[in-house]
């Protein structure tokens, strides 16, 4: 079948109308908002995904944030960026070594390795023990 040529920009002509593409206009501020705001918490994938199941009647999840949990998510990821950082220098330490071959730098990336490794388990330990804090507290 050939495509015949169109001015519009969603594709369609008058002889061959495209029922599948629908645009809605929301003008008021506050409803707008309105809709962002329950579709943050349906855990739908797309906006259209999120529209097409509440036209449809189809369920959904609504995902609620708990406020007393926010200091503990705030401080584990900061510890999770921290863990990325140093994961990366101890990265390019390991490939440092590889390369170069006089003892000096291996040596010297050998400390900076000792270091790395020291930091990531401190990390681990006060994300265990943020974590156990956390749960206990859950449990209360």
């Amino acid at each position: 079948m050939k495509r015949k040529n169109t001015d519009k920009p969603d594709g369609r002509c008058a002889t061959c109308p495209r029922w599948d593409r629908w645009h809605i206009r929301i003008p008021k501020p506050e409803d707008q908002q309105k809709l962002i705001e329950l579709y943050r918490r349906s855990g739908a994938k797309t906006k259209s995904d999120y529209l097409r199941g509440r036209l449809l009647n189809e369920p959904f999840k609504v995902i609620t944030e708990d406020k007393s949990s926010e200091p503990y998510h705030r401080e584990l990821n900061s510890i999770i960026a921290l863990m990325r950082r140093i994961g990366i220098l101890y990265n390019e330490a390991v490939k440092t070594l590889n390369s170069y071959h006089t003892v000096a730098t291996a040596q010297r990336m050998i400390r900076k390795l000792e270091v790395y490794s020291e930091a990531l388990i401190r990390l681990q330990i006060q994300a265990i023990q943020l974590t156990e804090a956390f749960e206990n507290r859950a449990k209360k």
